[in-house]
C-alpha cells in the first residue's frame, strides 16, 4: 500500500537561528515568516533545540501567582526565573529536541506529536541537519484526500494486491474518511486482516464492515513447525543401527 511519509507534507523551507541569536532577533523572524517556532542549530548546522512562541512568551511571564502547592510553586517560580533571565536562543530553547526523518511514516510522526504534546517537529537528515519542518496541520493534511482516492487504494492495494480478493466479492464505500465494507471473503481470519489494513490507509478515520465468510478457520490450531534448515540433520531422531539391520 502507499503511505504518506514526512517528506510528502513537510515544509521544506526551514528558518533556523544560531545558538547566539538574541531574543528580539528570534521574535522578528517569527513575525516576519509567520511561523511559531524555529530550530536552533550549532556551528556545524546540526539541530540542537527549538525556540517557540511559548518560550518567548514565558520570557515575559511573572513569577508570582497561586500554584497547586508550595513545593511545586517554588519549582515553577525557579523555572520561570531562569527563562526571565534568558537572552539567547541557547538559553531560551527547548532541548533535547524531538526530530523526525523525511522517510518516516506520517503515522510515526503523529504519534510523536501526540506523545510529547508538541506542535511541530524539525525534520533532519542523517547528520542531524534540518531538511524541513513538520507541523500538526501538515500531518492532518492527509485527511484532505478525496473519498474516491481512498476507495481506489483500498480496492487496488488492500483487497486485490494484498488479500487477493476479487473486486466483485467486496464493495467499498467511503464517506468523509469513514469506510464501509460489504461482501463475502473466503476465511474468517481474513476479516481482521482486511480491516486492519484498511484502517492503516492514509485518510481513513473509521472502518465499518458487514463481511461474511464461507469458512471459520479461527478455531483451528496453528500448523506444527517443520524441522528444516541446516540443523535438521543434527536434531532429527535417528534409527538405531540394530533397527536399521532388521528393517
Amino acid at each position: 500500500m502507499r503511505h504518506n511519509h514526512v517528506a510528502d507534507v513537510m515544509t521544506r523551507e526551514v528558518v533556523t537561528v544560531r545558538r547566539h541569536a538574541q531574543f528580539h532577533e528570534i521574535a522578528r523572524l517569527l513575525a516576519t515568516h509567520r511561523i511559531s517556532g524555529v530550530p536552533v542549530v550549532d556551528a556545524d548546522g546540526r539541530v540542537t533545540g527549538i525556540v517557540t512562541e511559548a518560550d518567548l512568551l514565558l520570557r515575559h511571564a511573572q513569577a508570582g501567582g497561586a500554584g497547586p502547592g508550595p513545593v511545586r510553586r517554588r519549582l515553577h517560580r525557579r523555572a520561570i526565573s531562569r527563562r526571565l533571565a534568558a537572552r539567547t536562543a541557547a538559553e531560551l530553547m527547548t532541548t533535547p529536541v524531538i526530530t523526525v526523518r523525511a522517510t518516516d511514516r506520517l503515522s510515526t510522526a503523529a504519534a510523536l506529536l501526540a506523545r510529547h504534546g508538541v506542535k511541530r517537529l524539525p525534520v533532519v537528515d542523517a547528520n542531524g541537519k534540518p531538511e524541513g519542518i513538520l507541523s500538526r496541520r501538515d500531518v492532518l493534511s492527509i485527511h484532505r484526500r478525496s473519498d474516491s482516492d481512498i476507495a481506489d487504494e483500498i480496492r487496488g492495494d488492500v483487497l486485490t494486491a494484498a488479500m487477493c480478493v476479487p473486486p466483485s466479492d467486496v464493495s467499498v464505500g467511503v464517506t468523509e474518511g469513514v469506510v464501509s465494507l460489504q461482501g463475502k471473503v473466503e476465511r474468517q481470519s481474513m476479516i481482521d486482516i482486511i480491516t486492519r489494513l484498511v484502517a492503516s490507509v492514509d485518510g481513513v478515520i473509521y472502518v465499518h464492515h458487514e463481511l461474511t465468510t464461507d469458512f471459520d478457520d479461527t478455531h483451528l490450531p496453528p500448523p506444527e513447525p517443520e524441522n528444516v534448515g541446516i540443523l535438521h540433520r543434527f536434531i532429527e531422531p535417528r534409527e538405531s543401527p540394530a533397527r536399521q539391520q532388521h528393517s
